[in-house]
């Protein structure tokens, strides 16, 4: 659990990956072009970011033809939020 919830917040410690969440906010989709120019970075640069979001359970994706779709992971990111704050109760 502690290095899910380690993974978590390393994962939100990045002010661009911030930015990238944000994008997010009106609960649309994206493509990584779209969150690239959304939010000023190259492609490329968008594209690790958003793998780091994924691996931590922030975003997930979903290859449709030959665009991969971008969503954040509402149920994820409540459940991790929930991990923490249980986390926090119990050791402080």
């Amino acid at each position: 659990m502690a290095s899910e919830i380690c993974s978590f917040l390393k994962s939100l410690a990045s002010e661009s990956r911030l930015k990238i969440l944000m994008v997010f906010m009106d609960g649309q989709e994206r493509t990584v072009n779209q969150v690239s120019e959304a939010v000023g970075v190259g492609q490329s640069t968008c594209s690790e970011h958003l793998m780091i979001l994924k691996r931590a359970g922030v975003v997930r994706s979903e290859k449709r033809g030959k665009e991969v779709i971008y969503s954040p992971d509402r149920a994820m990111i409540t459940n991790k939020l929930d991990e923490l704050s249980q986390f926090l109760k119990q050791c402080c």
